[in-house]
């Protein structure tokens, strides 16, 4: 690329404060007569006719059978000049009354014309079909028929300019409850392309071309392609924006570098910068050129996509600095009891794949991760001689372990946090067991909330597995065998039938974990 193709380019570029142009196919002109005079004379007058810069195209019909028919196969007539009398006296009246309502065709501006005066409609008839004139076929020539299409043409443009706003509106609302509800930042570009793309085709109304699409996002350090498609699509490990096709790399860094959007004739760049330095750039090319008000759409629906994606970052924060105090508080918990600090982390990790395995989504696993550091929470109030007591716990030793449960619980309950009701669940029910041997309430099998059942097993995995003040840490085979033996009694099967099916995974885990704090 040399700097002449970065100039040729510069000067394609616009904004919505310079919009692009509208261009339209020929008007359709649908002519309905059963004198064949009429459609000559009428195509001569109209000949050299253009509104908006874009010429007429004519559809002719000498029944309204055949005026049916059309109006079947062409759904963008502009303007039908309809006789009155043909087969029957009204029978243009009828047509008119099949265009209206059993094609429900509100759409198409109507001139009524007739030879007769005297087979003029009742006014009630004009204003219930929405007819836009009525005149005698004497009155249609020259200046006369020229100013007629003007009047109805501009009507019928308005109409629908009015009626692909309307549609456009109701995309990008709806397009705001589907992206409040993603539940990931990859989920949200996703439905964001989604979106964008039909807004795309609702403003220039044409359903073929080829339409390729972008979503990165970057900051200062990083750039990742999140999705491509259309031509796009093979470039999903790129890495770097300079190896993206030109001009789709022109554009997008030069977003990046004006903090702007841009349009050209048949590409834009749509840039949602976040109060930080972070954001997420959308690029769409492939589409016939936009109007003003498509531009007016696409910026709209970019505004409400933008707030989308402030809160999606807020929220990520918000997730982050509370996984955060939850795994300090772990770690604290840990330290009193002095067992090893990635005992929590060990922990973590096995609850998240077995969540996963069990039927959570990525974002609740990821919450039942985050909240499983804090099981053993209540142990701060337990006493350290009891905490570190090297051998077995008496009968009363014991009864005051067990209330490390109810104190973990007590601590968190009230929370609306989702991460820290996963956490009080977990810390008052991760010793219970399937049998009801459990405690402190003595629940049985499905009475235990599944991620209580969940961290049982990821607790006990790993205690058996790693040295404790009372005992030696036990081989793996032998805690495989245990948590074999202990399905259907202390563990739940599904629980049990999950980790069988993801042991190598798990055991993993453990390795990696294993000698940081040893």
């Amino acid at each position: 690329m040399n700097d002449d193709d970065l100039l040729f380019i510069e000067d394609d570029i616009t904004t919505v404060d310079d919009p692009l142009s509208l261009h339209l196919s020929p008007w359709k002109v649908l002519i309905v007569d059963d004198d064949e005079e009429v459609h000559a004379v009428t195509k001569l007058v109209l000949s050299n006719f253009e509104w908006d810069d874009t010429p007429l195209h004519f559809l002719s019909a000498y029944s309204a059978y055949e005026a049916e028919q059309l109006f079947l196969e062409h759904d963008d007539i502009a303007v039908a000049l309809i006789d009155v009398v043909m087969e029957t006296d009204d029978a243009g009246l009828r047509l008119i009354e099949t265009i209206r309502n059993e094609f429900n065709n509100k759409a198409t501006r109507i001139v009524l014309r007739t030879g007769q005066p005297g087979q003029a409609p009742e006014r009630k008839i004009i204003r219930e079909y929405e007819i836009s004139d009525y005149k005698n076929k004497t009155e249609l020539s020259g200046i006369k028929l020229d100013t007629l299409m003007c009047t109805t043409l501009r009507s019928y443009q308005n109409i629908v300019s009015l009626k692909k706003s309307k549609k456009g509106l109701e995309l990008v609302i709806e397009s705001s409850s589907a992206l409040f509800d993603a539940v990931t930042y990859e989920s949200l570009v996703d439905e964001t392309i989604n979106y964008l793309t039909k807004l795309v085709k609702q403003c220039t109304q044409t359903p073929t071309y080829n339409l390729s699409a972008l979503g990165i996002y970057c900051d200062p350090e990083v750039f990742q392609l999140l999705e491509a498609r259309g031509e796009f699509s093979h470039l999903c490990e790129l890495d770097d924006i300079d190896k993206l096709p030109d001009p789709a790399s022109i554009l997008i860094s030069q977003s990046i570098a004006q903090q702007r959007n841009i349009y050209t004739e048949n590409s834009f760049v749509l840039n949602m910068q976040s109060s930080s330095a972070k954001m997420v750039i959308f690029y769409f090319e492939g589409f016939p050129p936009l109007s003003k008000q498509d531009i007016s759409l696409i910026e709209l629906f970019a505004s409400n996509t933008k707030t989308s994606f402030d809160n999606e970052e807020l929220r990520h924060e918000l997730d982050e600095g509370q996984r955060e105090i939850v795994y300090l508080l772990g770690e604290a918990i840990e330290r009193k009891s002095k067992e090893t600090g990635n005992h929590i982390r060990r922990v973590a990790e096995i609850t998240r794949i077995l969540a996963l395995e069990l039927g959570y989504s990525v974002p609740e696993s990821e919450k039942i991760k985050s909240a499983s550091p804090l099981h053993d929470l209540g142990k701060i109030g337990v006493p350290d001689h009891i905490l570190h007591k090297p051998g077995s716990l008496n009968p009363e030793e014991w009864k005051i372990m067990q209330t490390h449960v109810e104190i973990g619980y007590e601590l968190v309950r009230y929370s609306n946090q989702d991460i820290l009701k996963y956490a009080a669940l977990i810390a008052y029910q991760h010793h219970e067991k399937w049998d009801g041997t459990g405690y402190p309430n003595g629940l049985k099998g499905e009475e235990i909330d599944l991620v209580g059942r969940i961290a049982s097993l990821a607790d006990v995995f790993d205690a058996l597995a790693h040295d404790r003040c009372y005992k030696k840490a036990w081989p793996m085979d032998e805690v495989v065998q245990f948590i074999d033996d202990q399905e259907g009694l202390h563990f739940d099967p599904l629980v049990v039938a999950a980790f069988r099916k993801h042991k190598n995974q798990i055991i993993a885990v453990n390795d990696r974990y294993k000698d940081v704090f040893n």
